[in-house]
């Protein structure tokens, strides 16, 4: 039955952050290393805020800028210290990386008509095939998950990660993923039991 001890100390709740407001925030950032904004800055007091709830035992994030900047902020004032994960990383959209929707469609105006109509499946030249990029994050979650049963854990990412991340503990297929609101500094929280999951807040 799920609350009983044996389960609580198996489930790993996994509490996922997208960084706040960046450089380039309304366009295609991707892998595009770029710093917060000025209103990104703004917004970390209050995240940390909002994080002091948890007891964290362990603090991860993704090598971006973005990414590290916030979970920096976060790890100091939690008294955590923070461990980098490439995999944790945003997707890289190749040839639209840094441009803007309106900039993609002017550009790219058939391309971007097939994105929409068949995405996921329709590639960006250039770009990290999103199965691939979906296994990445997905082995990443795992990997965190499996060592630290019991846990709660911080990890600081991207809109996509987290997206992936959700859509997979919620069922959803790949091409509804957009349906999922990630606001810059948002609050996700997923429960990992031995035989399943519960998501416990989505861009909180």
């Amino acid at each position: 039955m799920r609350g009983s001890r044996a389960e609580r100390e198996s489930v790993c709740s996994i509490v996922l952050v997208r960084h706040v407001a960046s450089v380039g925030r309304g366009s295609f950032v991707g892998q595009n290393d770029v710093p917060l904004s000025a209103v990104g800055r703004s917004q970390l007091k209050e995240l940390c805020r909002k994080l002091a709830k948890f007891r964290f035992y362990a603090a991860f994030a993704s090598d971006l800028e973005r990414a590290r900047a916030t979970a920096s902020e976060a790890a100091q004032q939690l008294g955590l210290e923070l461990q980098i994960r490439p995999g944790l990383r945003e997707m890289h959209f190749g040839r639209w990386q840094g441009l803007s929707w309106d900039q993609v469609t002017k550009r790219h105006r058939r391309l971007a008509n097939l994105w929409l109509k068949h995405f996921p499946l329709q590639p960006i030249p250039g770009a990290e095939p999103f199965a691939r990029f979906k296994r990445r994050v997905k082995a990443e979650l795992e990997e965190i998950v499996s060592a630290h049963q019991g846990r709660c854990v911080l990890l600081v990412t991207h809109g996509g990660v987290i997206r992936v991340a959700l859509a997979d503990a919620l069922g959803m297929k790949d091409r509804n993923l957009f349906r999922l609101a990630q606001d810059p500094g948002a609050i996700n929280v997923i429960d990992y039991f031995a035989d399943g999951v519960a998501v416990r807040c989505v861009n909180g």
